[in-house]
């Protein structure tokens, strides 16, 4: 392991003593996209669980799958085909939305067929800083990601080991892991792409302050005495 992968494990181990995110004794399912993020939490953390399987969800018959062979050397990947790229197409609503909603279902239905309800995605504090922006700016409510969900009245626990881990370390590891090649017509004209730019934008604007890190911990800060009541 690289000098940046021993980083980045001792902010994952930071961040689970906070939050208590996993253990060694859990059996877990790894969404595996085939970016960068997820073939890092694969080759970086497969071996802290107990137990783990590991999904790619195909958004189209024709989507790159050939991150496969690098990533079975880590571990077997399951494939589930979908067309979830032309529903999405399809749909009137957000197509963004509509794909990271199907593809969940799907993951979320393999992870019960599998008796396991822990679920492991590879998003990052980048991640988390945009989910908070975006919801503010177009769901009218202050909310992102957080670092373990319990959903469905406990049937699935979704865990993010790299809920504090910056992108750019995420990066500059991953540099000679074989991602995945886009295949998605909306890749970076999206909302989130958006956001990201803005975010990237005032942080170069203003190199004295770290806006990132300011942007995460407000959600860690919040000021109740300042949020009105109803």
């Amino acid at each position: 392991m690289n000098k940046i992968g021993s980083q980045i494990l001792n902010i994952v181990s930071d961040t689970n003593d906070k939050f208590n995110i996993f253990s060694k004794e859990d059996k877990a399912v790894f969404a595996i996209s085939g970016g960068k993020d997820s073939l890092s939490l694969l080759t970086l953390l497969q071996s802290h669980f107990k137990e783990i399987k590991c999904l790619h969800v195909r958004i189209s018959p024709t989507s790159d799958i050939s991150f496969i062979e690098f990533a079975s050397n880590f571990h077997k990947i399951d494939i589930v085909e979908s067309d979830i790229l032309t529903e999405a197409r399809n749909s009137k609503k957000n197509p963004c939305f509509i794909c990271s909603r199907r593809r969940n279902q799907k993951i979320f239905e393999y992870a019960q067929s599998q008796g396991i309800k822990k679920v492991v995605f590879a998003h990052n504090r980048e991640d988390v800083i945009e989910t908070l922006l975006m919801n503010m700016l177009y769901s009218r409510k202050i909310s992102t990601m957080m670092p373990k969900q319990v959903l469905f009245a406990g049937k699935i626990e979704v865990l993010r080991p790299f809920y504090e881990v910056p992108e750019i370390l995420l990066y500059n590891y991953s540099k000679d892991i074989p991602s995945i090649s886009k295949s998605c017509e909306f890749d970076g004209n999206t909302k989130r792409q958006y956001i990201k730019d803005l975010v990237n934008q005032i942080a170069q604007e203003h190199p004295k302050i770290n806006i990132k890190d300011n942007i995460y911990n407000s959600i860690l800060a919040l000021d109740k005495d300042f949020i009105p009541k109803l």
